[in-house]
């Protein structure tokens, strides 16, 4: 059995914030401003928001039991390392994987304070032998106004929506058979974006992927 969920976000996992946002910035996204998780996840994030999506910049801040998977994770390098699906209804996503017989932990709340409001959001973890090499989670979000502002949606290099994820462990997402008009492929960690002007980004150094923009 399948569990069908759209892509809400991916997670690209990286020992030093700041330069992973800098990075980016530099190809011409626009990057928010830093900010904190819960002192429970330990984690801090930038994002680049997109179209129906985002990527999350997300580093280690503090050492919890929250952030153990992604530690183990991080200790591999950066990169592309977490995908997250979207749900509306979260309690109803967390029975739909136990149907599935995909195994996961139990729904958590968390937040963190942006410059113009608390964001809020509720999470189910899925249990890391399900996706080697990935933390994978199912998302929803209590305040999708704050996080999606126009203004933050606006790259100086055209940048637009997501629409494909490359991953040496893609085989492993065909249980959620994802229909969210963003394919998955196996490969070197990669995203496609789609864009006013076709280019290509390196940024393995930083941030452990490249980034392939396309024209719609």
């Amino acid at each position: 059995m399948t569990l069908a969920l759209p892509i809400d976000h991916v997670v690209v996992l990286v020992d030093d914030l700041a330069a992973a946002g800098a990075a980016f910035a530099q190809a011409g996204f626009q990057v928010t401003p830093e900010t904190r998780h819960s002192a429970a996840m330990g984690t801090a994030n930038r994002c680049v928001m997109l179209d129906g999506s985002y990527i999350e910049l997300m580093g280690i801040v503090a050492e919890t039991e929250a952030n153990l998977t992604w530690r183990r994770l991080l200790a591999e390098g950066p990169g592309l390392r977490g995908i997250a699906f979207a749900s509306e209804d979260i309690n109803a996503a967390a029975g739909g994987l136990a149907r599935s017989g995909i195994a996961a932990g139990p729904v958590r709340h968390f937040s963190r304070a942006t410059e113009a409001a608390e964001l809020r959001f509720s999470v189910v973890r899925i249990e890391p032998d399900e996706t080697p090499g990935l933390q994978c989670l199912v998302c929803q979000h209590h305040s999708r106004d704050v996080l999606w502002q126009p203004a933050l949606m606006r790259h100086p290099n055209g940048a637009t929506g997501l629409t494909g994820i490359t991953v040496p462990q893609a085989d492993a997402l065909t249980r959620f058979a994802v229909e969210s008009g963003v394919t998955t492929s196996t490969g070197t960690a990669n995203l496609t974006i789609t864009a006013t002007t076709a280019a290509r980004y390196d940024l393995r150094d930083t941030c452990g992927l490249t980034i392939e923009m396309v024209t719609a």
